[in-house]
């Protein structure tokens, strides 16, 4: 199992944090603003695709919100 933001993922091997972010219901527009970390580990956004997940792995992913 993975838990990305406090909810189960079953996990797979190949898992990317892609997987991940997909799980959340981020729609993709969305990933050039997206902060993730795996096990409290910054993953840059060019990342994504090819970062992979280990079975365990905590991972959490926010969406900065501006506003005014």
């Amino acid at each position: 199992m993975v838990q990305v933001n406090g909810r189960e993922m079953k996990w797979r091997p190949g898992m990317v944090v892609e997987d991940a972010i997909r799980f959340a219901d981020y729609p993709e527009y969305n990933d050039p603003i997206l902060v993730v970390t795996v096990n409290g580990v910054h993953i840059k956004n060019d990342k994504f695709k090819e970062t992979p997940i280990q079975d365990g792995a905590i991972v959490n992913i926010l969406q900065p919100l501006a506003g005014g």
